[in-house]
């Protein structure tokens, strides 16, 4: 066959889809994508804040009521919670600091899952010492 008459496909695997029918694979408006997500693209990074904080305040709460009340547990309590502190005031520098919408918005998210991922290991952790001094483990 000559190479001409191959025109119309792009290559062997995928013989049977013509060039012009060929789904476009830089088409950003598929919505099921991760990347396409409206807090992501379109967002001006106030939801982010918003439940970024509602998020830190949570968190703070069971660590702040450990350093209180005089727990085993309060010198974990109080660097997880100093660092959920200071997770969220990145987080608000960010916000200001970044004018580039798509990196602004991803660094955003970005900060959110740390805060979320050190708020749940700094309560399993607290949880462990607060046994292990109590004898349950």
């Amino acid at each position: 066959m000559p190479l001409a008459s191959l025109g119309a496909f792009a290559n062997s695997r995928e013989e049977a889809i013509p060039v012009d029918r060929r789904p476009d694979r830089t088409n950003r408006s598929d919505p099921t994508r991760m990347a396409n997500q409206p807090s992501l693209q379109t967002s001006r990074g106030r939801i982010w804040i918003v439940v970024g904080g509602l998020f830190a305040v949570l968190s703070l709460v069971p660590f702040t009521a450990l350093v209180v009340s005089g727990s085993p547990a309060a010198p974990v309590a109080t660097a997880a919670g100093a660092l959920v502190i200071l997770l969220y005031a990145t987080m608000l520098v960010l916000r200001f600091a970044i004018p580039n919408r798509t990196r602004r918005l991803r660094l955003l998210a970005a900060c959110l899952l740390a805060l979320a991922a050190v708020a749940l290991l700094g309560a399993i952790v607290c949880a462990l010492v607060a046994a292990s001094a109590a004898g349950a483990v």
